[in-house]
């Protein structure tokens, strides 16, 4: 393989670790959402980011006195992260990702189902090798609320319930396999 074309694949592999890099902090952001973890909402955030969500914006810390108190209203939330596009210019870096955020609200007439529909348009930084969030704009396409219907698994062994909380199943597994 000659130099330039070492070269190039360099760049190249560089590049894909950036974008995977880039492409894995809102999925971070949506478990720190789902375990009400703090530590691992601001870790997505450079110490100088923003969020605005529109009806709220302030630093990554404002962000997340803010959300605590907005997800205690919930039983539980399921953020998911799904079409992801990302464009790298140096250390400078946008990354759309449409999410959906499914949230159990208890009213006074029963359980509800919470659907929100949007984008997480990030403008990104690479500081000390590392990426984050220095702005973060959410957009709301759609919302739908409806009635709850029970789920007949978590009632026959609550061990398969979910938590917000660091007693959530998935601490456990991960604390295990980094031991």
């Amino acid at each position: 393989m000659s130099t330039s074309n070492s070269e190039q694949t360099n760049r190249k592999l560089v590049h894909l670790v950036d974008i995977q890099d880039i492409k894995a902090i809102p999925h971070r952001f949506a478990r720190g959402l789902d375990r009400c973890d703090r530590d691992i909402i601001e870790s997505c955030f450079h110490e100088d980011g923003i969020d605005d969500h529109g009806f709220f914006r302030g630093s990554a810390e404002e962000f997340c006195d803010w959300v605590m108190e907005e997800l205690k209203k919930f039983t539980s939330s399921q953020h998911l992260i799904t079409t992801q596009n990302a464009e790298i210019n140096g250390d400078s870096a946008v990354c759309e990702s449409y999410f959906y955020a499914y949230h159990l609200l208890p009213t006074p007439d029963g359980l509800k189902d919470l659907v929100v529909a949007g984008r997480y348009v990030d403008t990104m930084e690479k500081r000390n090798g590392e990426w984050k969030i220095t702005l973060r704009l959410a957009t709301f396409d759609w919302n739908r609320i409806s009635d709850s219907s029970s789920l007949p698994v978590a009632e026959n062994d609550p061990r398969t319930n979910g938590t917000n909380t660091k007693d959530d199943a998935s601490y456990l597994a991960f604390a295990n396999i980094l031991k």
